[in-house]
């Protein structure tokens, strides 16, 4: 008999994405968590705007004069020094809105379940390293993970999503083909990451959102909220 880790016709439902996977790749910032939940992300993406002016490279793209996304100043930064210097600025300020982020609802007892049920958990974040271990230890699910915590490469931030380069890592490094791997993300970015890394993708929405976020063309399955998710998990047979 063909072993489900082996037959390659494309899944029909989440329960069945689940239990092909052998490796789960999840997002952090998002599907496990709100990570700026206390500590906004526009501040933070502000505090970074302010240290570029004051190196004497400003932020001059307009997208990018009110924009939000701290990740998306970081890539602005024009020389390899001042993008280190605003790594470690960036990575101290991920790993302290950790301390107050909220958790996913539901996100707890799925992974929870997931590794009761022999699957491997690995996180693909563009977030820094520290601030996920930061936050699974705070919430007791560093156990569920261990070292397999594959966030933004410090030296070249070119590497995030949707480089598919952590994607890559992580299940090179697990020994894991990428298709026994499931990534679950919440962006266009995760999405094109998973495509590129040759891993299944699921999609991952809040209660409310809209599929347009992963992009016009995107067909792939959806899953919306995280209780979907944690009552497939429940349901797995242990590998």
């Amino acid at each position: 008999m063909t072993s489900p880790h082996h037959d390659r016709r494309p899944a029909r439902s989440v329960p069945e994405l689940l239990a092909r996977a052998r490796c789960l790749l999840l997002d952090f910032d998002g599907p496990v968590c709100h990570l700026f939940h206390t500590r906004s992300a526009m501040s933070i993406a502000t505090l970074l705007r302010t240290r570029l002016a004051e190196r004497g490279a400003p932020v001059t793209d307009p997208g990018l004069l009110r924009g939000s996304d701290p990740h998306a100043i970081l890539r602005a930064a024009p020389w390899p020094e001042l993008a280190a210097e605003l790594e470690i600025l960036l990575a101290e300020e991920e790993e302290l809105a950790a301390l107050g982020a909220e958790g996913t609802e539901y996100a707890e007892e799925f992974i929870q379940a997931v590794a009761d049920s022999g699957r491997l958990l690995a996180m693909t974040t563009n977030n820094a390293p520290g601030a996920v271990r930061t936050y699974l230890k705070e919430r007791r699910l560093d156990g569920c993970f261990g070292e397999r915590i594959f966030g933004r490469d410090p030296v070249h931030p070119a590497l995030m999503k949707p480089d598919p380069h952590c994607l890559r890592t992580a299940y090179t490094s697990l020994g894991i083909p990428p298709q026994d791997c499931l990534m679950i993300g919440d962006s266009a970015a995760d999405e094109r990451a998973a495509d590129a890394a040759g891993v299944p993708f699921l999609g991952y929405l809040r209660v409310g959102d809209e599929a347009h976020r992963f992009g016009a063309g995107y067909r792939g399955p959806l899953v919306h909220g995280m209780k979907q998710l944690e009552a497939a998990a429940r349901a797995l047979r242990p590998l």
